[in-house]
């Protein structure tokens, strides 16, 4: 059955679906953003770049969330990302360098994981080379739809134990807002206790090292997709927090081991691509199983959703 919405005061209606009914719903409206306008509730939206723009996300009133422009018919694992394909990674930076991926909630806030950002509280003046880099595909260059903004701050999950890898997950808030365009986008989001079912195939990507041991990371965005295998599972440890995914110890037709994450992939989006064809973030990228191979931990992003909406207006 479809269910009506109000969306930036226009009249649109959205198919409920059975996995994932996504929705895009503006309360708040005392936010500044897109180029530093000051909005209130009267103002509504205004128009910007040949379309509306809401006031209070400073997204784009008659799109969705999870919206890749870029054709994905076939994603084969291990492989280089088309350019602009996952609008909503992030890399986080020090002093221009790559070491953690992110996932872009709103134009002021970042999705990430608290072992990425925990070692900057211990190192003097961190956080004046402490950048997030967005719309980007080759890191190591400067792009014509690529956004570098330094953290204002960062907020660690208050249970997070480095011991089990309990609560993985942490907020940044940027000190200017994105400008979302066709290479800059949100996921969809879940509704808390929405896990992704077994066997579903999802999408990890990030600019994380693509052979182990090494200490280089690519340079170009890279994808491969990965079946959850449930919670818990064995390759996680057993850990009930996680969603694990993985190909386990098959391999590939050639006799090599399945792509996996690895470092520099920490902190970086799972996405699951919704009935809908949108794309909803189930995942942060927490651990890899020993040399990054078999299996990969992720915090699940459902059960936080009451601690990030505490942080993030309009969620």
């Amino acid at each position: 059955m479809g269910r009506l919405y109000i969306i930036c005061g226009l009249l649109a209606a959205f198919i409920a679906l059975s996995y994932g009914a996504d929705k895009c719903e503006n309360e708040s409206w005392d936010l500044t953003c897109w180029r530093k306008k000051k909005f209130t509730q009267k103002d509504m939206c205004y128009k910007a770049e040949g379309k509306q723009k809401c006031a209070e996300t400073c997204n784009l009133c008659n799109e969705k969330c999870g919206i890749s422009k870029v054709s994905q018919s076939r994603i084969v694992n291990g492989v280089e990302a088309k350019e602009g394909a996952w609008p909503w990674i992030a890399s986080l930076q020090l002093q221009g360098k790559h070491f953690c991926g992110a996932t872009i909630l709103t134009p002021k806030w970042v999705l990430a994981a608290s072992h990425c950002v925990q070692p900057l509280k211990n190192m003097p003046n961190a956080m004046d080379a402490f950048t997030v880099t967005l719309g980007a595909h080759d890191i190591t260059k400067s792009e014509p739809k690529q956004q570098t903004i330094k953290v204002k701050r960062f907020i660690i999950h208050k249970d997070y134990d480095t011991r089990v890898m309990m609560a993985d997950i942490a907020l940044l808030e940027l000190e200017t807002p994105a400008m979302f365009n066709d290479r800059v986008v949100t996921p969809c989001l879940p509704n808390e206790g929405s896990y992704p079912p077994k066997d579903l195939k999802c999408v990890v990507a990030g600019w994380g090292i693509t052979k182990f041991p090494s200490s280089n990371t690519a340079s170009k965005l890279q994808q491969t997709i990965l079946p959850v295998v449930g919670t818990p599972h064995q390759g996680c440890h057993n850990n009930k927090e996680v969603v694990c995914v993985g190909n386990g110890f098959t391999k590939t037709s050639e006799g090599k081991q399945q792509p996996n994450a690895c470092q520099g992939d920490s902190g970086g989006p799972l996405v699951c691509q919704l009935p809908s064809g949108q794309w909803r973030l189930e995942g942060v990228a927490s651990y890899v199983h020993t040399y990054c191979k078999y299996y990969t931990a992720y915090a699940p992003v459902n059960k936080y959703m009451p601690w990030i909406k505490q942080y993030v207006p309009g969620l």
